[in-house]
């Protein structure tokens, strides 16, 4: 078991069921320690909203899939968005292009790596996965 940096989209198609969603909760089972970053809450939040307005949730469904992550995510270790993530985030990543929240979670990661030891990264998105190879760090499923 290591440690593991959960990448927003990944938990949300582990939440919402989506077909890899086995391999996702399969990950994050087998973690000694899950990190994320605090924008996993706000995406997770913002994509249950979104689903719901445009009717392809109902709201019972959006709050037991919420109160769900919130278990999950009580034992994570998340990190808050600061200077020195930002900063890295706003400079140049080995794949670009690469979407600001995507260069978020991967500073987040970095910073992890630097702080604590070096997590696998739980992403299912081609250019997370991209740039997180060429970063050095083990992607995940």
């Amino acid at each position: 078991m290591s440690t593991l940096y959960a990448e927003s989209s990944a938990v949300l198609r582990w939440l919402l069921g989506a077909s890899d969603a086995d391999r996702v909760q399969r990950a994050l089972a087998t973690a000694s320690t899950v990190v994320t970053s605090e924008l996993t809450s706000t995406d997770v939040g913002r994509s249950l909203h979104r689903l719901v307005a445009i009717d392809q949730m109902d709201a019972g469904a959006g709050e037991r899939v919420w109160a769900n992550y919130s278990v999950a995510s009580q034992h994570w270790h998340m990190y808050r968005i600061d200077d020195e993530i930002l900063l890295r985030a706003r400079q140049a990543f080995p794949r670009e292009p690469l979407r600001t929240l995507d260069a978020i979670h991967l500073s987040t990661a970095m910073r992890h790596a630097v702080e604590v030891d070096a997590p696998r990264v739980l992403s299912l998105d081609r250019q997370v996965r991209a740039n997180a190879q060429a970063l050095g760090r083990a992607i995940v499923p």
